[in-house]
């Protein structure tokens, strides 16, 4: 079988810095502590907050951390510590006198049980107050959703352990809290698997619980599988719907898009393991939908994000992230990239960015931000210098998807465009964060044997007649900017 090998140079392109929306990048460098921020909050101040956690690589001491980013980029961070106590925070949110409350789980001791830790915060981050709940029979926390509905808030918790059913695989545990953070109530399950929340949504009347879950079950031939398991406001189970597609990977998100029908991100598998591509599509609770927008390349892996992939503040904008080329390792030696982008009402691309190249990023969480724009968290690896830690890394975008502002044009930078598949037999594709190139394809000599014009979004270019060897790709943008 002829093959044609198409070589790709990343040129790193300059920041262009524009006037408008504030939008910039932040990197949170703390050698050797693996952090991970996941959910995003943007306050009335135009604040943006994300909480999640660190351990350091000596005394491998997990502690609950939250980042302060203003809307001009300055920054705060602080590392809630109590003593030799193990805590994640998983939930922050602004309260009327202008202060924060922060909720997530505390243990000072791995055979201790585990609590609910409620903090109040100042401005600065500082604790004013903490609150410690406890959570009868819970064994250890590894799954952690919280969600407000109404006043009331409600919290799945993944309890793991020798005590659940199976042992060492996760048991659903709820909690209810009110407006105060007072427990309403707790209810544990023993459900002869394991099942873990990927997203809370409540029933369009309020009066239901649907958990969105990757789960588990010995008996069945095809492993993990995602359900909508649902259950009362009082946690009382009143069934499950399992999903049986073969496309539908474990991990899933889901947001309310009408009255009716929600908004629903999964990694789409197609034939082979190392073939994932990010579908998004618009269903209700019977999940009988047949047409979705796939995001992504045949030959890697494009992965959701793994806190909040969708968001929008208006529908005909809506926002998501995911990870191009995710590689499954905890220290992959390639790099990769956060892919972000917009669609329509339609679920039509709006546009599409990729940025990083750098290093190894993993997407998380994305936020549409009041201003238009949107806000990201990731996690950043040094694949070159392998030193085996995360860190927490930010993006504010303008209504572009553009970054405009930065100390630093080295750091996971924009790529103009993505080009796939490489090799190619026929068909090229080039994914052009541009609006307008006019693209070249070369020989090793630099002899032009090709040129078509492209337009921002997806193109493709039929390469049938070209021989089999290697070409390089030139792209030339309006602005004279160049991309080999």
């Amino acid at each position: 079988m002829n093959m044609k090998y198409l070589l790709t140079l990343i040129f790193l392109s300059c920041i262009v810095f524009l006037h408008g929306q504030p939008s910039f990048q932040i990197l949170f460098p703390t050698p050797g502590k693996n952090e991970v921020g996941g959910r995003i909050i943007e306050d009335n101040e135009g604040n943006y907050l994300a909480c999640g956690s660190g351990m350091n690589d000596t005394e491998f001491l997990l502690q609950g951390m939250i980042w302060k980013i203003s809307t001009t980029g300055d920054t705060l961070s602080k590392v809630i510590t109590f003593g030799d106590s193990r805590s994640v925070i998983g939930y922050i949110t602004p309260i009327e006198n202008g202060n924060y409350k922060a909720i997530g789980w505390i243990c000072s001791d791995i055979n201790e049980s585990y609590k609910l830790m409620v903090l109040e915060l100042n401005a600065n981050l500082d604790i004013i107050c903490k609150k410690e709940i406890e959570l009868p029979g819970i064994q250890t926390i590894s799954n952690f959703r919280m969600e407000k509905h109404l006043e009331s808030y409600y919290l799945f918790l993944g309890d793991y352990g020798l005590g659940s059913n199976p042992p060492n695989l996760n048991d659903p545990y709820f909690v209810k809290l009110n407006s105060n953070f007072d427990t309403v109530c707790t209810r544990r399950y023993s459900i002869n698997g394991n099942q873990q929340c990927h997203q809370m949504l409540f029933s369009p009347d309020g009066s239901q619980l649907w958990l969105l879950s990757e789960a588990y079950f010995p008996e069945l031939v095809t492993g993990c599988l995602v359900q909508l398991v649902i259950y009362d406001t009082l946690f009382n189970f009143e069934g499950v719907k399992t999903i049986n597609r073969i496309d539908m990977m474990g991990l899933s998100k889901a947001k309310w898009i009408t009255d009716s029908t929600f908004l629903l991100a999964y990694n789409n598998r197609k034939y082979r393991l190392t073939q994932e591509e990010i579908a998004i599509t618009e269903t209700d609770s019977a999940f009988l939908f047949t047409d979705y927008t796939l995001i992504g390349a045949p030959d890697t892996i494009d992965y959701i994000g793994f806190g909040y992939t969708l968001d929008f503040n208006s529908s005909d904008s809506i926002h998501y992230v995911g990870t191009k080329n995710m590689i499954p390792d905890f220290w992959p030696r390639q790099p990769s990239w956060i892919r972000v982008g917009m669609l329509n009402r339609q679920l039509e691309p709006v546009y599409e960015r990729f940025y990083g190249g750098d290093a190894n990023y993993r997407a998380y969480s994305i936020l549409s931000t009041r201003d238009g724009g949107a806000f990201v968290s990731a996690t950043r690896y040094d694949h070159n210098q392998h030193n085996n830690y995360n860190d927490v890394f930010f993006m504010k975008l303008n209504n572009q998807g553009l970054v405009t502002m930065s100390s630093h044009p080295d750091l996971c930078p924009l790529l103009p465009a993505v080009v796939y598949p490489n090799p190619a037999k026929e068909m090229l594709f080039v994914d052009l964060s541009w609006d307008k190139a006019n693209c070249s394809i070369n020989d090793m000599t630099g002899r032009e044997l090709k040129q078509v014009s492209l337009n921002n979004g997806k193109n493709s270019i039929n390469v049938a007649n070209l021989p089999p060897g290697i070409y390089f790709i030139v792209l030339k943008g309006r602005q004279n900017e160049v991309f080999t």
